[in-house]
């Protein structure tokens, strides 16, 4: 019983890990343009991307959302809010809907201009929260383990019988 109570927790302890964040740099003309986010994104939610230029000697940034091949969309407007420090932006953009997408960045200040594409997948949430979906998969273990507990039991109990009986 407690294997299958260590197994359920183990697998609440997992779960937040689904949607994995990830960190890449792209080159934007004579800038190098690092992106933090969630991937795969949810449809339909606003999407926060946190977004470092370098140099950032008073570079801007514009973003939008494009529409990836074979995705049946517009373009979307993207947010773009001044971070805490010299060349961090959050960029917010919501992607209405599922497939492919390109964030496109673009940068401009005293260095030039340059351009960072940066591949977004949008997908459907799933039907049901991920935590959930593990405890009910784990949750045949419990009756697993309350079977063997009462097998256990019931050995017990027949080798003190026979005990009693040989002597």
């Amino acid at each position: 019983m407690n294997a299958a109570v260590t197994l359920v927790a183990a697998a609440l302890a997992v779960a937040p890990m689904a949607g994995s964040t990830r960190t890449d740099a792209y080159a934007a003309g004579p800038y190098t343009v690092t992106v933090t986010r969630v991937d795969p994104v949810d449809v339909g939610s606003a999407i926060g991307f946190a977004v470092t230029v370098e140099p950032a000697d008073g570079a801007g940034v514009v973003a939008i959302a494009l529409p990836g091949p074979g995705t049946p969309a517009r373009p979307a407007r993207a947010a773009v809010a001044p971070g805490g420090r010299a060349g961090a932006y959050e960029v917010t953009a919501t992607f209405p809907v599922r497939g492919a997408w390109v964030l496109a960045i673009d940068v401009a200040g005293r260095a030039g201009r340059g351009r960072a594409a940066v591949p977004v997948t949008a997908a459907a949430p799933g039907a049901i929260p991920i935590w959930l979906g593990w405890t009910i998969g784990l949750s045949p273990l419990i009756g697993v383990a309350a079977f063997l507990a009462v097998q256990v039991r019931s050995a017990r109990r027949l080798r003190l019988v026979r005990r009693g009986n040989a002597s």
